[in-house]
């Protein structure tokens, strides 16, 4: 568990293997000594929706969704989509492209391409 702050994850991805050491202020769990935990809504989160899909389904279609969610969230990035277009892009994505149950390595990188493709024409 951390804060909602990334500079601490990124100094470590940076440094890595090594940790350096920094100011930056950790979580206490003093400060919150009642955590509970409750399942998600996957209405209102639909991208979790879709990743447990695509987790059930296998094959290539993790690969699918990691290929339009990134499309997706570059064009918002870019604001040539809004912030709730992302998941109808993911989930139109995912319908359009082709589905292999058991892709190899080559089978994946197509996959990639072609989803990447399939997600940008919709944008």
């Amino acid at each position: 568990m951390g804060l909602p702050d990334m500079r601490l994850p990124i100094q470590y991805a940076f440094s890595f293997p090594r940790r350096l050491s920094s100011d930056f202020e950790r979580f206490n769990f003093a400060d919150y000594p009642n955590l509970s935990f409750g399942r998600a809504d996957t209405k209102i989160f639909r991208n979790l929706a879709l990743s447990y899909e695509a987790l059930r389904k296998g094959g290539n279609w993790p690969c699918i969704m990691n290929a339009a969610n990134e499309v997706a969230v570059e064009a918002f990035l870019a604001e040539r989509i809004g912030f709730l277009d992302i998941p109808s892009i993911i989930e139109r994505t995912m319908e359009r492209t082709a589905c292999l149950p058991d892709p190899g390595l080559e089978d994946l990188f197509n996959t990639d391409l072609e989803a990447r493709q399939v997600a940008e024409e919709m944008i």
